[in-house]
């Protein structure tokens, strides 16, 4: 065998090694995606790959608003009947020394248990009073009246006490009323400051 028969053979042995990689590798790679051998297209077609193919569908994600800051907003949001709700429960009862009520209906007076900004308690044992029931009062100090004809609405009657709310008061009565409950507030800080001095023994 001549040179010639050596190139001639080497490069033809070459050129369908080429093709025949190429087509393993087309093969291989049609396979591998597929699972089958791939259907040849025309030259000159344009393909349309599928961007969404292989994707899984996300799941609703559920969103939770985050409190409403009122402070930023400037204004509160919030509805009179809940605010007058809370109102009366944080309401601090003080007892005041030498605070009673003349009840007009009954025509007596009765000392005060507590008094608060929205509400007093008087002591009552017997009849019971029945919830919704209002009384017309006034407020006395030391023998003298504060406060006339306050309509108050009794809300509870337990152990000895009628508890109250009032009803409309003027800007008179309550006026009067919280300055009955500061008054009330000093005579409990000059209990509490006495009670601390009592308790309060020097070392020897």
């Amino acid at each position: 065998m001549g040179l010639i028969d050596i190139f001639s053979n080497l490069f033809s042995r070459s050129g369908k090694t080429g093709k025949g990689g190429g087509k393993g590798a087309a093969s291989t790679t049609g396979g591998a995606q597929n699972g089958t051998r791939p259907t040849p297209v025309p030259k000159g077609t344009m393909v349309k790959l599928d961007d969404n193919a292989g994707k899984k569908r996300k799941k609703a994600e559920r969103v939770s608003a985050a409190p409403i800051d009122e402070e930023a907003l400037g204004f509160s949001i919030s509805i009179k009947k809940d605010d007058e709700l809370s109102k009366k429960r944080h309401a601090i009862r003080i007892r005041l020394k030498g605070l009673e009520v003349h009840i007009h209906r009954l025509k007596k007076r009765f000392p005060v248990m507590d008094i608060s900004a929205t509400g007093l308690g008087f002591a009552f044992e017997k009849p019971r009073f029945k919830g919704g029931v209002e009384l017309d009062m006034d407020l006395i100090l030391n023998g003298e009246v504060k406060a006339q004809n306050v309509l108050c609405k009794v809300m509870r009657h337990e152990r000895g006490t009628v508890g109250c709310t009032y009803v409309d008061p003027d800007r008179a009565q309550d006026d009067t009323i919280h300055a009955l409950v500061l008054l009330g507030q000093k005579q409990q800080a000059e209990r509490k400051s006495r009670k601390k001095d009592e308790a309060f023994n020097l070392p020897d």
